[in-house]
């Protein structure tokens, strides 16, 4: 289970009070419960003059913290994805195979950045069906798949939408056909949460598995696990795996949705719609 992070704003800022200064920043998140450490890596994208930049590292957050704060000044941007990872391992590798800064999240290309938290338990049979994108793997982390299938099909042509609920059409094909050879699997992932953008709109997709459920947020334990929250205003659109203070007015995006934010006019403008 990792965490995700979003901010979409009107003007350029930094992230800082979300990230490193409420009572449930990102950052406290990494270290709170001893039981569920984000050690496996952590990153940030962000947007300058246009352009995607990302910085990631292989190391727990909570010991670079100095290091995380300075790029967390830096990153003064419209448009901001951060990640924490608390690594996955469906192919049952050693832990030096998941560990580096290539498997460290979000991922990025050309002007998209890509941050997911969740499972696919079937990760070699997604790259199977990827084609030249295949090649684009450079990691052995399992969330490595899910963003070059989405990467592709917008590449062919699809929006974010279309592209995440053929990529779901696409998981459950492949489970279909494969489960036979997983039969400790009660399906072919565990969750789906993203938080996406291209540069200009931001995205935040929840959707997860009944199972996942049962785990509850790392800090308030007040919603599930993989349940995101956000706060939308005029001025900024804020996503979280979870809520970082208890004083501002979050709302939980709900199993199943898809969060979709822009600047409009002046102002942030939201759109929530099933998917």
């Amino acid at each position: 289970m990792c965490r995700l992070f979003g901010m979409l704003s009107v003007r350029p800022k930094n992230a800082r009070k979300y990230l490193i200064e409420d009572p449930c920043s990102l950052l406290v998140q990494s270290k709170v419960d001893p039981k569920r450490l984000q050690k496996d890596g952590w990153g940030i994208g962000y947007y300058k003059n246009g352009h995607a930049i990302l910085i990631k590292s292989e190391k727990p957050i909570f010991e670079e913290s100095e290091h995380f704060s300075s790029i967390v000044d830096q990153a003064i941007s419209t448009v901001i994805i951060a990640h924490i990872r608390q690594a996955s391992n469906p192919r049952g590798l050693p832990r030096e195979k998941i560990i580096s800064k290539v498997s460290s999240q979000p991922f990025m290309y050309k002007n998209f950045i890509f941050a997911h938290n969740g499972v696919i338990r079937i990760p070699d049979e997604v790259a199977n069906v990827l084609g030249k994108w295949k090649s684009m793997i450079k990691g052995f982390n399992d969330s490595e798949t899910y963003f070059w299938y989405i990467i592709k099909e917008i590449e062919e042509g699809l929006s974010f939408q279309e592209a995440l609920k053929r990529f779901q059409e696409t998981l459950i094909n492949l489970w279909n056909k494969h489960h036979v050879k997983y039969p400790q699997l009660k399906g072919p992932y565990e969750g789906l949460n993203v938080v996406f953008s291209d540069g200009d709109k931001i995205y935040a997709y929840a959707k997860y598995t009944k199972n996942a459920e049962l785990s509850k947020s790392i800090c308030y334990k007040e919603q599930p696990s993989l349940q995101l929250s956000y706060i939308h205003t005029d001025e900024q659109l804020i996503i979280s795996s979870e809520k970082t203070n208890q004083s501002q007015d979050w709302k939980p995006l709900n199993n199943g949705n898809l969060l979709t934010g822009w600047v409009s006019k002046g102002k942030i403008e939201i759109k929530i719609q099933k998917i």
